[in-house]
């Protein structure tokens, strides 16, 4: 008799603390937690086999209306453009990694032409370089 007793004073204490907030706000707290880090990666996994970019592909890119600097870091276009749809579109050397949990990549736009038209995005690697991206 003593432990069903026992057992029903911590049912009521544990029901005075859901009816109040604190432990069903811990509860939540705790199963939240529990599945983002069921779902997220290993630190392991994320770098697994996966380089990041390192420079432009000079190889793939929409030539004749752009220069790829030698640094392979650095674009300009010479606005020779022909057309209005006419668009300098360069790659990077690798994809974005995919499987990590956050990618950075940061660009710096010193002279945004007459027009000041630019677009920055992600392609697939079968993108059609006459296109805009992203």
């Amino acid at each position: 008799m003593n432990s069903s007793s026992s057992n029903s004073t911590n049912c009521d204490s544990n029901s005075s603390n859901i009816n109040s907030g604190g432990v069903n706000r811990d509860l939540d707290s705790y199963f939240l937690e529990l599945a983002r880090l069921a779902s997220s990666p290993t630190p392991a996994d994320m770098d697994e086999d996966e380089e990041a970019p390192t420079e432009l592909n000079t190889i793939n890119s929409s030539g004749g209306f752009m220069v790829v600097a030698p640094d392979k870091l650095s674009i300009k276009y010479p606005s020779v453009n022909l057309h209005g749809h006419d668009v300098g579109v360069v790659q990077a050397n690798k994809p974005a990694p995919t499987k990590r949990l956050l990618y950075y990549f940061e660009i710096y736009v010193k002279d945004a032409g007459v027009k000041g038209q630019m677009g920055i995005g992600f392609t697939r690697e079968n993108f059609k370089m006459r296109r805009q991206p992203g």
